[in-house]
């Protein structure tokens, strides 16, 4: 028997609840296209929906069914001004961009990453460095001959990836001790997600997955943190980023890799980038922004590393999704890497 418009929210409630967001959104797409005029249909559409144009369609929507809807209200100035799409055309749009026409230079793009990656590290870094700055260019053009599509999105969020090598190899930081590498090098970074963030993707802070809702949840990713750190260890074995056990020098050392890496990174993979790269292909983008991640990593020269990486990613990746805060796997990320270049080799 066919459930009522009333059963169907509450269906899709409990499946948003349960973390099962793909079946809440059919769920609540079928409502408002039976039923356009389903306040609540729409509130929890906005909250099953990818992106800020349709999460800001929605509430909008909300409104105009019901002006003292305090939660759309609210909802909407945290948003902001900007664009907004109905998500009933999203399936259309995404089916467009995911054609060969977008596929087939993100994929590109990620070959040319990994051969960048792999001159760098194994050929001659200033050829590596050259095809970065290229790829950097190139994508930041593509970009912009989309404009006002989901890919010019995409194309801003991914040149994030060819910057952070540009950035990590090419300031002058020969006199600076290795440890203060990282914290030089994410400030233009921050600065980059934060120019993203604003003007690009138009969203709040929030809404990239910093924000303290679900800490309960949040608070569990870190217990990996030990043995992902263990076994990453196993597979490189690297030198300790500090000369001995000084207990300043330690607690520097580790606030550093909490916020210039852990954070930082999660702040551009699974914060912009993942963002911006499922809006047009849908869990696909998970795998393919994993698949950065980890090529971003061949210059440990460990093929075993790159695989545990790409897996580590998948990991935070799916995580994210779920949860839709980026605390959780910043924590866990910081972690792993204070045990593996702090704590480990000096075991």
């Amino acid at each position: 028997m066919k459930r009522s418009p009333d059963g169907q929210i509450q269906e899709a409630v409990m499946a948003l609840r349960a973390g099962q967001r793909d079946r809440a959104r059919g769920l609540l797409e079928g409502v408002v296209r039976a039923c356009p005029n389903s306040e609540h249909a729409w509130y929890w559409l906005a909250q099953t929906v990818e992106t800020v144009e349709e999460r800001r369609f929605c509430l909008s929507r909300v409104l105009s069914l019901n002006r003292r809807n305090a939660l759309a209200r609210r909802g909407l100035e945290a948003l902001g001004q900007g664009p907004s799409r109905s998500p009933l055309d999203a399936a259309t749009s995404v089916a467009q961009e995911s054609g060969a026409t977008f596929w087939l230079p993100a994929l590109g793009y990620l070959v040319l990453l990994t051969v960048a990656e792999v001159l760098t590290a194994l050929v001659e870094p200033r050829l590596g460095l050259l095809l970065h700055s290229l790829l950097l260019t190139g994508a930041l053009i593509y970009g912009a001959r989309c404009c006002d599509r989901p890919a010019y999105r995409f194309w801003m969020g991914v040149s994030l990836a060819p910057l952070i090598r540009l950035l990590s190899l090419s300031l002058p930081l020969r006199s600076v001790p290795f440890i203060y590498w990282y914290l030089i090098i994410s400030v233009p970074l921050y600065v980059a997600v934060f120019i993203l963030r604003r003007l690009i993707l138009q969203t709040s802070w929030a809404q990239v997955g910093l924000h303290g809702r679900g800490l309960a949840l949040q608070a569990l990713m870190p217990f990996l943190a030990l043995p992902l750190g263990m076994l990453e260890y196993r597979i490189l074995r690297p030198a300790p980023l500090i000369s001995g056990r000084n207990p300043g020098e330690f607690l520097i050392a580790a606030l550093i890799l909490l916020v210039s890496t852990g954070l930082v990174e999660e702040l551009i993979f699974r914060g912009v980038m993942q963002q911006v790269a499922v809006e047009v292909m849908g869990r696909e983008g998970l795998v393919y922004v994993s698949a950065i991640f980890a090529v971003l990593h061949i210059g440990h020269r460990s093929l075993a590393d790159v695989f545990f990486v790409f897996g580590v990613a998948l990991l935070f990746g799916w995580f994210v999704r779920r949860t839709r805060s980026i605390v959780g796997v910043s924590l866990t990320h910081g972690l792993i890497n204070i045990w593996l270049f702090l704590i480990a080799p000096l075991l």
